[in-house]
């Protein structure tokens, strides 16, 4: 598992994002724009894998059938 010294080297976009998984279970695209004006969540979602975390990413479809994805820590 990664250290708090790997958490400090994490852009703050991608330090919430972490924050955010680990208080709420999950993010999806539109919670982090809405939420946290987070437009480009994968490149957060890659710079924490960078990091060492293991997150798994589930497709889902709205209402409307568009795709999204779903990440969570693992």
């Amino acid at each position: 598992m990664p250290s708090i010294a790997s958490d400090l080297k994490l852009k703050p976009q991608a330090r919430t994002v972490l924050t955010h998984m680990r208080n709420h279970d999950h993010i999806s695209p539109m919670k982090a724009l809405a939420v946290y004006g987070i437009s480009r969540l994968a490149a957060c979602i890659y710079e924490i894998r960078k990091a060492g975390y293991r997150i798994d990413a589930q497709i889902k479809s709205d209402e409307q059938g568009h795709k999204y994805t779903k990440y969570r820590l693992a």
